[in-house]
């Protein structure tokens, strides 16, 4: 027992110096909650009669740690392996052993975070830990033999409560693992090893291992935020300030040329009008001027050689002024024919001029075509109604 004492004073003792020594975290940092994976392994004292060594047996645990504050967690874990007992016999002690698990449930002080404050690059890390178990004890086939001279002789199983308390050290080895060294005290049913003391048995435990931090332990300080918020905004301030009367000099100015520009604006816009409906007047009347109709004689789709002159100029302008299209529409006098006749005449007439255009030279894509049967006469005079007009546009 004064060993185990020793040995949890000088891990306390080094841890304490170590982290008084570590300067705080930077301040624009601050820490995030987060779970680690614990994995310990070393050996176990159950307290008694015997000789310290005879009672000296193997111990694990595995455990997850959350820590919910900088200085403060909580851990859950499955500890326990080997206990062991001694029996007086005339002989003298005669040792045996049993094992058992225990559910653990721990809360955690870190020490250091508790004086040092936050830090996430600490090294070295002292911690105190209290909590509660569920004991389970089994397999103590070992003592059966003296089970005579054990009062509180058990043999298939035992469960009990445990109380526990301890400390140890965490040193930090990279960002998300630390090597930890820790010391506890289990508090057990006086059945524990099997032996009537009129008092709790004690089972000590020192335990070395490693911890898996899963995630950062650090996330963007909102105080730091508000902070420079803060500051920003106060310089904000007192440049708004300066700028107001900049801005209020500059009002008078800028009015003045806004002014201005708005009047040459609207000057320009009335140009621009102006001159938009002069070149819309100018296509307008290049279109009239340029537009034609081809003419048929009754019930044909032949283009006679004055009318195919037309779509020879009329090619030819086009070519020249890419920017206009045609629009050919196809009619059939309504004293000839049926109207069904009527309007595949007139739409094979509006094809034969389409054709002849696109032989000229006219790309198809600025050619639309309709036609109208009998059922539009364009003109008054019935022969002039045999007609393809062609329209530019």
């Amino acid at each position: 027992m004064k060993r185990l004492t020793m040995i949890a004073a000088s891990l306390l003792l080094l841890g304490g110096v170590a982290s008084a020594q570590q300067s705080k975290t930077d301040e624009t940092l601050e820490f995030r909650p987060h779970w680690s994976l614990n994995v310990q392994g070393g050996v176990a004292h159950t307290r008694g009669e015997s000789e310290f060594s005879t009672l000296l047996s193997p111990a694990a645990q595995l455990s997850a740690t959350y820590r919910f504050h900088h200085a403060m967690g909580v851990r859950f874990g499955l500890g326990g392996w080997q206990g062991k007992g001694a029996a007086l016999l005339p002989e003298g002690y005669k040792g045996y052993a049993y094992q058992f698990a225990q559910l653990n449930a721990d809360y955690i002080l870190d020490l250091a975070g508790v004086f040092g404050g936050f830090n996430h690059k600490r090294v070295v890390s002292p911690y105190l830990l209290a909590g509660v178990a569920a004991g389970y004890g089994f397999n103590n086939a070992q003592a059966a033999p003296y089970k005579d001279q054990l009062e509180y002789y058990w043999d298939s199983k035992l469960f009990a409560p445990v109380g526990r308390a301890g400390l140890g050290v965490d040193f930090r080895l990279g960002e998300c693992v630390s090597l930890g060294i820790e010391g506890n005290a289990n508090i057990l049913s006086d059945k524990f090893n099997s032996k009537k003391a009129e008092n709790v048995d004690w089972q000590f435990n020192v335990l070395a291992g490693l911890s898996f931090r899963f995630g950062k332990n650090t996330r963007p300080s909102k105080a730091y935020a508000e902070k420079v918020a803060a500051e920003e905004a106060a310089a904000a301030a007192a440049a708004a300030a300066a700028k107001a009367e900049a801005e209020r000099l500059a009002a008078e100015k800028a009015a003045a040329e806004k002014a201005a520009a708005e009047k040459a604006a609207r000057e320009k816009a009335e140009a621009e009008r102006l001159a938009a409906e002069k070149a819309a007047a100018e296509r307008a009347a290049k279109a009239a001027e340029n537009s034609d109709n081809v003419f048929f004689t009754i019930g044909s789709t032949y283009i006679r050689k004055a009318e195919d002159e037309k779509l020879v100029k009329l090619a030819d302008w086009m070519k020249a002024n890419p920017d206009f299209n045609v629009s050919l529409v196809g009619y059939a006098d309504k004293e000839t024919g049926t109207p069904k006749g009527n309007e595949k005449l007139s739409a094979a007439r509006a094809k034969v001029v389409k054709d002849r255009l696109v032989k000229l030279g006219v790309e198809e894509s600025r050619i639309m075509t309709a036609y109208k049967g009998d059922t539009v006469q364009p003109f008054a005079e019935n022969a002039k109604n045999r007609v393809v007009m062609c329209t530019l546009e």
